[in-house]
């Protein structure tokens, strides 16, 4: 009977917890890992992020706080964490402004807009796909302040790989 129940502790998952850089969103569970990160080694990271979640925070920008929480948790300097988000489609009206996002959704508020400042506050980086802002209406006077309009979310990409981001796979 005790050897089940240290079965069953050792497979439960970790709990996850918030922070260091990032408390109430991006959380992360400790790893005991293999792969250690070179000190100093700079790590540029982008996601692209398409979907909304009205009402929730948007899980790909909260995917992209969890890899800035948990590299930091585990040792990695806060400086040596570059994080870029490509947003097109419907997650871009996640980035506008408050009264932007209220006309467009009656009755709702962006629940992101919050965790999208403190991110921006942050230095990661939010580019919106002009291409699909302009197919849905949404200028660049729109935009919460430090989000940044590109011409097209492949153009965005483009940049950031020359700047030596790797895009997020998944």
């Amino acid at each position: 009977m005790r050897a089940l129940l240290i079965a069953v502790l050792l497979a439960a998952p970790a709990a996850a917890t918030d922070g260091p850089v990032f408390k109430g969103f991006g959380t992360h569970t400790p790893v005991e890992h293999d792969v250690a990160i070179p000190k100093g080694m700079v790590l540029r990271h982008v996601y692209d992020v398409t979907k909304a979640a009205p009402g929730k925070l948007n899980p790909g920008f909260e995917t992209a706080a969890r890899f800035i929480n948990s590299h930091v948790a585990n040792g990695v300097a806060e400086r040596d964490v570059a994080v870029a988000v490509v947003v097109h489609g419907p997650a871009i009206a996640e980035l506008t402004k408050p009264e932007v996002y209220a006309a467009r959704n009656p009755g709702t508020t962006n629940a992101s807009e919050a965790m999208v400042k403190e991110m921006l506050a942050k230095g990661v980086r939010f580019l919106v796909c002009g291409q699909a802002a302009n197919a849905m209406g949404v200028k660049k006077a729109d935009l919460l302040p430090g989000v940044e309009l590109a011409i097209s979310a492949s153009s965005a990409h483009a940049i950031l790989q020359a700047q030596g981001y790797t895009l997020n796979p998944f």
